[in-house]
């Protein structure tokens, strides 16, 4: 999905193939007892992205710093969609055909 997602939003000199070949699975030991508040699941998920990709030990994610991390993740995407380079690049989105047209209403029985 990710490669995807910057295929779609990245310069047109940039847009290659995205590689979408198999990966494999890796156990990753993290801390026991992480998201006691159960709403930061999108915040971890975010940050331990980064600390693997960064090479970053995962243990420097836990419930004390996730707050911050949330209102951080928060500011990056409120300056990223205030960006004129990316709400050019927006403006040129198309989305893919598998993508589905119909609209359903959760109110409707």
């Amino acid at each position: 999905m990710i490669p995807r997602i910057v295929k779609a939003v990245g310069p047109p000199k940039r847009q290659k193939q995205p590689l979408l070949s198999s990966y494999s699975i890796v156990d990753v030991p993290i801390k026991l007892r992480l998201n006691k508040t159960c709403c930061d699941c999108g915040a971890y998920a975010l940050k331990h992205l980064e600390c693997s990709l960064l090479g970053l030990n995962l243990s420097l994610v836990d419930d004390e710093i996730i707050m911050d991390c949330r209102q951080n993740i928060g500011v990056d995407l409120w300056e990223a969609a205030h960006n004129p380079i990316f709400a050019e690049v927006m403006t040129r989105y198309v989305p893919s055909p598998w993508e589905r047209s119909e609209v359903f209403d959760l109110e409707d029985d």
